[in-house]
């Protein structure tokens, strides 16, 4: 089977802005051809985008002509929204990965669009996903000193690992930020976590059997909140329903790589400033 890289840019519609452009981060790229880029060279043979139907056009355009021949397929996760249920907001993360059950066959890393995630992460995850480990899904690593922003607070996945890197548990921090050199703080709690900590960063590693598994959640999801416009079905809560009642582990593969993304719009500077630092060095085209 191939070895498949989904990205989730559903969300890209309302960042497209009035112009209809990718966000240009260097000579027209936008962050998730690096993503392409780098899932391609660690060996990924297939790529997967979860998009909306009004991006549909530019989506395909804009990759057509930076990755003629590779293989893409385009899914819509409006076209999967549960039946009989009118709601606005997309059913979150989870619903999305499930959309695509039918457009991957083997195993497949799925990532935000508007993340930067570096190339050690997407290596890392390559061996994993195809050392056939039994029962074992994967998760990219990120030390959190690596993800904080300059801009403003952020919210992470706090991980707990045992000696093997196995999950043992993932909280939202919702509001981090840097305290001093070896501390951030989340200021909604006041706790205090080494910045040497894993955060999880929307890099998820899984087998094909994760469909089974959430299909069923999901189901039980939409009956409790079929009333409830807001309710999201998140892929961290899949993945902590597999370790709790199917008795999955999760590895976390540490890599020490500078995550970034673009939750402010300052950001928007920090980051095509980092993705020229990387061209410069040689780590990527100027132009794909």
């Amino acid at each position: 089977y191939m070895t498949t890289l989904v990205i989730l840019a559903a969300g890209l519609g309302s960042r497209f802005g009035s112009d209809k452009q990718l966000e240009n981060i260097h000579n027209g790229n936008a962050l998730f051809d690096y993503a392409i880029y780098d899932a391609l060279e660690a060996g990924f043979d297939n790529i997967v985008l979860i998009i909306r139907h009004e991006i549909d056009d530019l989506a395909r355009q804009h990759l057509e002509n930076r990755f003629a021949g590779v293989p893409i397929t385009y899914v819509y996760q409006d076209d999967f929204n549960p039946k009989g249920i009118e709601r606005k907001k997309p059913w979150g993360t989870g619903h999305a990965m499930l959309c695509v059950k039918d457009f991957v066959k083997g195993a497949f890393l799925i990532v935000n669009a508007d993340d930067y995630y570096g190339k050690e992460g997407y290596r890392l995850m390559y061996e994993a996903l195809n050392s056939e480990k039994e029962k074992t899904f994967f998760s990219g690593g990120y030390l959190l000193k690596n993800t904080l922003s300059e801009n403003g607070t952020v919210s992470r996945g706090i991980c707990q690992v045992d000696e093997n890197h196995h999950l043992l548990s993932i909280n939202e921090a919702t509001k981090l930020r840097k305290l001093d050199e070896h501390t951030a703080i989340d200021e909604e709690t006041n706790t205090q976590y080494p910045l040497s900590t894993y955060v999880s960063m929307n890099f998820w590693g899984f087998t094909h059997e994760v469909f089974k598994i959430a299909e069923r959640y999901f189901a039980d999801f939409v009956a409790e909140n079929k009333e409830n416009p807001k309710a999201e079905f998140y892929i961290p809560m899949v993945v902590q329903h597999a370790i709790k009642d199917y008795g999955y582990q999760l590895e976390v593969l540490p890599n020490h790589d500078t995550w970034f993304g673009m939750t402010y719009h300052e950001d928007l500077a920090i980051v095509q400033n980092e993705v020229q630092k990387l061209v410069d060095k040689g780590a990527y085209p100027d132009r794909f």
